[in-house]
């Protein structure tokens, strides 16, 4: 048995709410489900079926935001019998992480972090020693530690990168974002989407390309499309196929598994079918698409095992492939860190006794010998800090596939989700996708703050190559997430862009 206490700056038990959000996890970020036990004094107990684990937890740090934080024991994890002081013990891994990084990167790349960023560090861990010599105020002291020790990581992933991007000659990068309305009604709308991006997404959603079997609907696209070229944007169409009820059309809802590309009526033979039409038409026009969204357990709306659900991914990109060898196909993924895994949630399709994540998923699917050309990434308010961030980069970087930001994108203001929102998109909206980042509360200043450390941190990453912001205009996916609000005025987020842009030597 695990046993942890969480203890607030008020010296108490942390929420409720707070406490429910703990899990652990394997060394590679992969949940287990969430068996624990809270005991009467507040604390939590998991009993371990695997070992080591790190600890995940989504804290409300006064000073930092609402954010995921976690425990790892140094990089050595931890065991049943161990008993922890979880807000203790993640200040001191964070201390000590940031000084590993900051070492790593002064013998790498001559890397110095900014006297501010050692300050927070120096603090972190005098508030550390202060929660040591005064056990009657030790929770404000730990969680104080915890906030500069976050601050500091973070200051020194940014910094760094900022510092690789300097010394670094400007490389092909693609800015994106969702193209779905373009071009606008407001000429300066447009020029200033022009102006921001070389790449945009188009919908390729089955349900809305082809509502009635074997007769689809490229109009839409194709106006689209031809907008684009004129504006010299490359696109990329998204996504070729979906498994989740908003993306297939009704007469998709009786597909079976058995049967192959010649048997109609069967998954593959739809695969074949749709997916070479598609890339087809735009061959030579069209040269990167989603293959197949969000396969990895989560949108599974025939219930498949996760060994047909990774044969299916297999088929999306073969077919695009035969159709166009040149093509590029992107397998896309959400719920990087795989939280959704801990509280045994998928959006459509079987609870297994341990689901896969993004990470868990990709791995199978190389066994397979699965040929796609680019991993993708969704990232919406992660929650997560820019270490944190960077880190998953390199963990996916194993893959030896460039990283594509897909889907992203942040608030501008609070704003709750829409009325008509499903079971599923609550769960994404309101606990997947929510957290608090450095303030009390988004703003489009804030916004702007969180776009110039992601970005920075993301072009300074080899592996990465391109960033889809999500939403041009409110409301958005994630509301408030636009880069232009209901009031059609851009945020300041489009000229925070642009400068990052000019500064890194790109002029669209």
């Amino acid at each position: 048995m695990l046993k942890i206490k969480i203890i607030g700056a008020d010296n108490n038990p942390v929420s409720r709410d707070e406490i429910f959000t703990f899990y652990v996890s394997d060394m590679l970020y992969n949940p287990y489900h969430r068996r624990m036990n809270v005991l009467n004094d507040g604390s939590v107990e998991f009993a371990l079926e695997e070992e080591p684990v790190m600890i995940h937890g989504k804290l409300k740090i006064p000073g930092f935001g609402h954010m995921w934080v976690l425990s790892d024991n140094f990089g050595r994890g931890y065991k049943n019998g161990d008993n922890i002081d979880f807000v203790r013990e993640a200040a001191l891994c964070r201390i000590s992480e940031t000084e590993k990084y900051i070492e790593k990167h002064k013998t790498q790349s001559a890397f110095m972090p900014s006297p501010k960023c050692l300050s927070m560090l120096r603090e972190a861990k005098a508030k550390q020693r202060l929660a040591e010599l005064k056990p009657n105020n030790a929770g404000l002291h730990n969680m104080s530690a915890l906030s500069s020790a976050l601050w500091a990581g973070e200051m020194a992933a940014v910094e760094r990168a900022r510092d690789t991007i300097q010394k670094r000659a400007k490389r092909d990068f693609l800015f994106g974002c969702g193209g779905f309305s373009y071009p606008y009604a407001e000429s300066e709308k447009t020029k200033m989407y022009d102006s921001l991006f070389n790449f945009a997404t188009l919908p390729f959603y089955l349900a809305r390309l082809e509502q009635e079997k074997d007769k689809p609907d490229y109009s839409t696209l194709d106006a689209s499309q031809d907008a684009f070229e004129k504006s010299n944007i490359i696109t990329k169409g998204h996504p070729l196929w979906w498994t989740h009820t908003a993306g297939m059309p009704p007469w998709t809802e009786n597909l079976n598994w058995e049967g192959g590309a010649k048997v109609p009526g069967s998954i593959a033979h739809e695969i074949d079918r749709v997916v070479k039409r598609s890339v087809k038409r735009y061959k030579g026009r069209i040269n990167i698409y989603d293959a197949i969204n969000e396969a990895h357990d989560w949108c599974n709306a025939y219930k498949l095992s996760q060994d047909e659900l990774v044969q299916m991914t297999k088929l999306c990109c073969d077919a695009m492939h035969e159709e166009d060898p040149n093509v590029k196909a992107v397998i896309n993924n959400c719920f990087m860190f795989g939280e959704n895994i801990a509280d045994e949630r998928v959006q459509w399709g079987l609870i297994n006794k341990r689901n896969m994540t993004p990470y868990t998923y990709m791995q199978k699917v190389h066994e397979m010998n699965t040929q796609y050309e680019v991993l993708g990434i969704q990232l919406y308010c992660p929650s997560r800090d820019m270490l944190e961030i960077e880190k998953m980069y390199d963990r996916f970087s194993i893959f030896g596939k460039p990283l594509h930001l897909t889907e992203l994108g942040v608030p501008s203001r609070y704003e709750d989700v829409r009325y008509n929102a499903t079971e599923g998109d609550l769960y994404c909206l309101r606990y997947m996708y929510s957290g608090l980042w450095r303030e009390d509360n988004w703003t489009e200043q804030l916004q702007a703050d969180w776009l110039e450390c992601f970005y920075t941190v993301s072009y300074a990453h080899k592996s990465v190559e391109a960033l889809t912001w999500w939403s041009f205009n409110d409301p958005g996916f994630i509301p408030g997430a636009g880069m232009y609000n209901m009031e059609g005025d851009p945020k300041e987020i489009c000229f925070r862009l642009r400068a990052l842009q000019e500064e890194w030597g790109f002029n669209f």
